[in-house]
């Protein structure tokens, strides 16, 4: 309306957010809806701004603000166009957004602001709907992988062995024998490989699986050094850590011999003091190695070497107690007989060399 045609201008009323002269009742204070998310789709200037709806009391007021709170933070005028009448061109908005005080049901949402709010919730459950499908569909390609791997159709028929050379072979077919024909996906690989290392002759094992019906073994096996007497007259073969590889019958003339009364130990089983033996043999060095006959070790772990020096008759050589034994030992012993003992000349019947820095003769 304009003044050129005589009407009167719309009474304005002035709101002042946070002011405490407001003459509200208690408990009917205006009514704050926010809504913070404009539309994706929104294509108006004032998309992205703030928009919040404020129901008065009475019912009939509809407040709009689409301003951020001021920089100071205090209070905000608000002027609202109008007075009791409606100058909305759309009469049908009064009957829609009025409601009585008394109604139990609040007063109403401007309609425009419901259905931005009704767009808002269907678009986050259109996103909800989108990711649960996806989660769906990997899921289910998933089982149907595994599902398939499972069959027969990836059943283990081909088991390559390579290293073996003392272990048993019928007890490397007996573990063997556990996966094959079994799907290569659900096959207890990892058993397989506890199950070979314990056995005596293997130190190191991998199992690797070739799809679709391959699986591969390989076997590293220990290395002999001695094999002593045991106190049931049987001869244990042993390796640098004093593992038991086997027990026989007969002496084994690949090994350096220990005689004495050795403990019977089962294969696989272990000796703290048969170990230090067998590395303190494998410390010699090939001149003196060549000279030693055999080692011995008492009741008492005490060790000793029969070796000859010369044609004349055999030196017997006191090494001490087997907790004692040092590589040092054989390097002190070895400088000793090249530079104390003549070959041409008859040996000395017992040398002891219990410490590297103390190395003396004797002739019994």
């Amino acid at each position: 309306m304009s003044e050129a045609d005589g009407s009167q201008p719309p009474k304005r009323r002035t709101i002042v957010i946070g002011e405490p002269s407001l003459d509200l009742a208690p408990g009917t204070g205006p009514i704050i809806d926010p809504l913070l998310i404009p539309l994706p789709d929104d294509n108006r200037p004032d998309a992205n701004r703030t928009t919040t709806a404020m129901a008065l009391p009475d019912g009939d007021t509809t407040v709009t603000l689409a301003d951020p709170p001021s920089a100071g933070g205090g209070p905000r005028t608000v002027v609202i166009g109008g007075s009791d009448e409606d100058d909305l061109p759309d009469p049908s908005y009064t009957a829609q957004s009025s409601r009585s005080p008394d109604d139990p049901r609040g007063p109403r949402v401007h309609p425009r602001l419901k259905a931005r709010r009704l767009a808002v919730r269907q678009q986050a459950g259109r996103r909800r709907i989108l990711w649960s499908a996806v989660a769906g569909v990997f899921v289910m390609i998933s089982l149907a992988t595994i599902g398939v791997l499972a069959t027969p159709l990836f059943a283990i028929s081909n088991i390559k062995v390579s290293g073996l050379v003392y272990s048993d072979q019928e007890s490397v077919s007996g573990i063997t024998a556990s996966i094959r024909n079994k799907p290569i996906l659900t096959a207890d690989l990892n058993s397989v490989k506890r199950r070979l290392l314990a056995l005596p002759w293997v130190k190191y094992a991998t199992v690797q699986m070739q799809f679709p019906h391959t699986v591969t073994i390989q076997i590293a096996e220990r290395t002999p050094v001695a094999a002593f007497l045991g106190e049931d007259n049987l001869w244990r073969p042993i390796d640098p850590e004093g593992r038991v590889i086997d027990v026989l019958e007969g002496r084994p003339v690949d090994y350096m011999p220990i005689y004495g009364l050795g403990p019977a130990l089962k294969a696989g089983e272990s000796s703290a003091e048969y170990a230090r033996v067998a590395q303190l043999i494998t410390a010699l060095p090939p001149a003196l190695r060549a000279i030693v006959k055999v080692f011995e070790v008492d009741q008492q772990y005490n060790v000793s070497m029969t070796i000859r020096i010369s044609k004349r008759g055999d030196t017997l050589v006191d090494l001490c107690a087997a907790r004692d034994l040092d590589v040092l030992q054989v390097v002190s012993l070895t400088a000793f007989l090249n530079t104390k003992v003549n070959p041409k000349q008859a040996p000395p019947g017992r040398i002891t060399a219990c410490r590297a820095d103390l190395i003396t003769t004797s002739e019994s």
